[in-house]
């Protein structure tokens, strides 16, 4: 049943990096408005410094996320191992898998990406495997499930 390292689809990059777009362009706005309503070099100064920041983030951020997301489908269950500055490796196992749900918010949708909200019976096990093909996750999760099952009649 070992699927082996998987990466999160391409398209979660694009989304991460629309998003931190978005907060560049929040940036932008909140350093022009300082600049104008307080008028000082130093404030101004450190607003740019703080665009420059957010843009430099905005550019390198979802890149550095993407490469560090990995997950893999294992005989014992599902782990995940993500994390840029505090790196985190999880293991779910398939005995404790209660519920799996299928998540698309709006931007997801736009770029057919899903989540994989894995509910389990205690929730400091619980995980969400983000970034992943819509059309892929459907039989992800029944990978998941009949494994589960299987497990059931232990």
């Amino acid at each position: 049943m070992r699927t082996g390292p998987q990466q999160l689809s391409p398209r979660a990059r694009s989304m991460w990096h629309l998003i931190w777009a978005g907060w560049l362009l929040f940036a932008v706005l909140v350093a022009m408005v300082l600049a104008l309503v307080v008028a000082q070099p130093a404030v101004t100064a450190a607003a740019a410094a703080a665009v420059v920041l957010v843009a430099v983030l905005a550019v390198v951020g979802p890149r550095l996320h993407y490469a560090r997301w990995r997950w893999e489908l294992t005989d014992e269950g599902l782990e995940v191992c993500h994390g840029v500055v505090l790196r985190v490796e999880s293991a779910i196992p398939t005995f404790r898998v209660q519920q799996i749900d299928v998540r698309q918010g709006p931007l997801e949708r736009a770029f057919d990406l899903v989540s994989l909200q894995i509910t389990t019976a205690s929730s400091a096990s619980d995980g969400t495997l983000p970034g992943i093909e819509a059309d892929r996750a459907e039989a992800i999760r029944r990978q998941l499930l009949g494994r589960v099952a299987a497990d059931d009649g232990v």
